[in-house]
């Protein structure tokens, strides 16, 4: 199991006047301005010029630094503030230096739940976009601000020892069974506690009840800040009554334990807020965030390209033509996971082919054949059919797939055997000692004799009738060395 970095509370006292006296929230970092959390997830990794004279090897190594470019957008800028709101009020009614949070963690330990007085200031919002359009990269960037997992020892001049959880990500599971959430949240629990203690102790209990109550129990003890559930789409897989079984969970979560909740998936997940009033009530909360695919003419789509552009690894550095700007659109229809991998794509067949230089038919060459998997996805995009559009998400190919496209392609495996065949030729076999002997021929019968076998065949008894004639052998050993050197 991965450790992770634990951080020790330093209290900042907040100029919000309900979030004073809380040490959960005045451990947390202070409240961002646009401009602070623009600069905090900004990643543009160095360019180094001297790179493109490095052998070709090194270069493709090098193309990869494409994945970790974050270039912010006002979508993670909104993102960013509705994830510190969400935290900071869910905190709010959770104060464990109140006595009502002390008899509302009493009253969760306990089989039978009481009225204890408990009003949860937490809400939800949900994250929605289409795959690939860069959901899951935005939310970790933000997540990145923040310590996960922070260790309080004293508040105040006053022993406060507790372990804080900020955030706790988790994948909705497949099957949308909530006994797989549930196994999912406690490995969660561990990875950011740094031990291995409630992930086994699940698999030794029984009843769905008591997990359920349990990881209630878990979630209040550590004060988890927000709880983010992605592939919220899954639900739709669950059994029947299993949808509302999980979202009536969350619902409980939110009003009852006060932990805030936000949903992440495809367009697709939307349907399953629409069946009941309270669930699209919750789902909504503080709102619903939608990472949308970029128009052709989005100036923030042309800003993306050209930072991306930037990283070039082949000999001859290629200006971004109008011409490109086309292309790389038409083959990307604006989502931003197919740019990054066409654009890597492209660079590794520039350079391994020794074009090096990209020009449009580079692009067009690499998406008929290693991305021809996400044509159908992509001829959906373009159609802007809506009946077209909502098919996309099961028009896209599986994860294992997709990995599979930034493999080597049939051509390089081949030219990487003629590489390896060239320097290292098949060794010639000396034979050792008295040379062997000839493999005899086959001896075969002649026209005649395969006559003669075709009546014996239809004799009354063909095998007496071969044995009479000398064709079968009555010796087993007629054929060993011993039998001939008689």
């Amino acid at each position: 199991m991965s450790r992770n970095i634990h951080f020790v509370a330093q209290y900042e006292a907040s100029p919000v006047l309900e979030f004073q006296g809380n040490p959960l929230i005045e451990a947390l970092p202070p409240i961002f301005s646009e401009t602070d959390t623009a600069s905090l997830i900004t990643h543009f990794p160095p360019v180094n010029e001297h790179e493109r004279e490095l052998d070709r090897a090194v270069r493709l190594h090098c193309i990869d630094r494409l994945r970790t470019v974050v270039q912010p957008l006002p979508v993670h800028l909104e993102l960013e503030s509705s994830l510190s709101s969400l935290i900071r009020s869910g905190y709010v009614g959770r104060n464990p230096l109140s006595p009502t949070t002390v008899r509302h963690l009493h009253s969760l330990s306990t089989s039978r739940r009481t009225s204890d007085g408990f009003r949860s200031t937490a809400t939800t919002f949900s994250l929605v976009g289409l795959s690939g359009i860069g959901k899951s990269t935005a939310l970790e960037s933000i997540l990145r601000l923040y310590p996960q997992t922070v260790l309080h020892e004293r508040y105040e001049s006053r022993q406060f020892v507790q372990t804080q959880i900020t955030w706790l990500k988790l994948d909705c599971p497949f099957d949308g069974s909530l006994s797989g959430l549930c196994r999912a949240f406690f490995r969660a629990v561990d990875q950011a506690i740094g031990q291995d203690r409630y992930a086994n102790s699940y698999r030794s209990r029984s009843g769905l009840p008591d997990t359920i109550q349990r990881m209630e129990q878990v979630a209040s003890t550590y004060f988890i800040g927000a709880l983010l559930i992605d592939e919220i789409q899954h639900l739709r897989s669950a059994r029947t009554g299993g949808k509302d079984n999980m979202l009536n969970f969350f619902v409980n979560l939110i009003n009852s334990i006060g932990i805030p909740v936000v949903f992440i998936g495809t367009n697709s997940m939307i349907s399953l807020f629409s069946d009941v009033l309270r669930n699209a009530r919750r789902g909504c909360g503080l709102g619903v965030i939608e990472f949308q695919r970029f128009e052709k003419h989005d100036r923030y789509w042309k800003m993306l390209v050209q930072s991306l552009w930037a990283y070039q690894w082949c000999r001859e550095v290629s200006p971004l033509s109008d011409e490109l700007f086309d292309v790389l659109y038409d083959l990307t229809q604006g989502v931003t996971d197919f740019l990054v991998k066409l654009l890597i794509l492209g660079q590794r067949f520039a350079i391994q082919y020794g074009e090096e230089r990209l020009d449009p038919s580079t692009f067009r060459r690499v998406a008929d054949t290693k991305m021809q998997i996400l044509k159908p996805a992509l001829s959906a995009l373009r159609s802007r059919d809506p009946r077209q559009l909502g098919r996309f998400e099961d028009l896209l190919p599986i994860d294992s797939q997709l990995e599979g496209m930034m493999l080597p392609s049939s051509d390089d495996v081949s030219k990487r055997y003629s590489l390896l065949s060239g320097i290292s030729p098949m060794p010639t076999v000396k034979p050792l000692g008295k040379p062997m002997a000839a493999v005899p021929k086959l001896v075969t019968a002649s026209s005649q004799e395969s006559a003669r076998l075709s009546e014996i065949a239809k004799s009354e008894n063909p095998l007496q009738q071969l044995r009479d004639e000398g064709w079968l052998c009555e010796q087993i050993f007629e054929f060993s060395d011993a039998y001939r050197d008689r």
